[in-house]
C-alpha cells in the first residue's frame, strides 16, 4: 500500500481487500490502522473463513451466550469496526438472511473484550495471509 500510495493517483485506492476474520488478525498490526488514517476501508473477504469458524467451540459458545449466531458473531465483530466492509458467500436464502442480521448486532466493550480472549490479536507484524 505504500508502494501504490507513492505512485500518481494511488492515493485514490477506494478499498484494500484482504482476508481478515476473527482467525486471521495480521493486519491489525500495522495495516489496518494505516489503511484508517487514509480512510481506505478495508474489504473483509471469507469473515467466516470459509465456514471454518462456525465450528470453532468458543465462537459457538459465546455466540449462544450472546443471542446469535457464530456466524453473526463474527460478522458483528467485523462490521464493529470503524472503516471495514465484510463481503461473506452465501448461495442459500436463509444464510443470508441470518448474515444479513449481524448489521444490527452491536457488542460491548466487554464482548469484544471476550472475543479478543478466543481469537487474541497479533502480537507482531506478520505477512498478509491469503486463501
Amino acid at each position: 500500500m505504500k508502494e501504490l500510495w507513492r505512485v500518481q493517483g494511488g492515493a485514490n485506492c477506494a478499498a484494500n481487500q484482504l482476508l481478515y476474520n476473527l482467525g486471521r488478525r495480521g493486519i491489525d498490526w500495522d495495516l489496518q490502522p494505516w489503511l484508517r488514517e487514509r480512510g481506505v476501508p478495508v474489504m473483509a473477504y471469507s469473515p467466516i473463513e470459509q465456514a471454518r469458524l462456525l465450528r470453532h467451540a468458543g465462537l459457538r459458545a459465546f455466540a449462544q451466550e450472546h443471542g446469535c449466531t457464530p456466524a453473526q458473531a463474527a460478522l458483528a465483530w467485523l462490521l464493529g469496526q470503524e472503516g471495514v466492509i465484510a463481503i461473506p458467500k452465501s448461495a442459500n436464502a436463509a444464510h443470508l438472511r441470518e448474515n444479513a442480521a449481524a448489521r444490527d448486532i452491536r457488542f460491548t466493550p466487554a464482548q469484544r473484550a471476550e472475543l479478543d480472549q478466543l481469537f487474541p490479536p497479533p502480537r507482531r507484524a506478520s505477512p498478509l495471509e491469503m486463501l
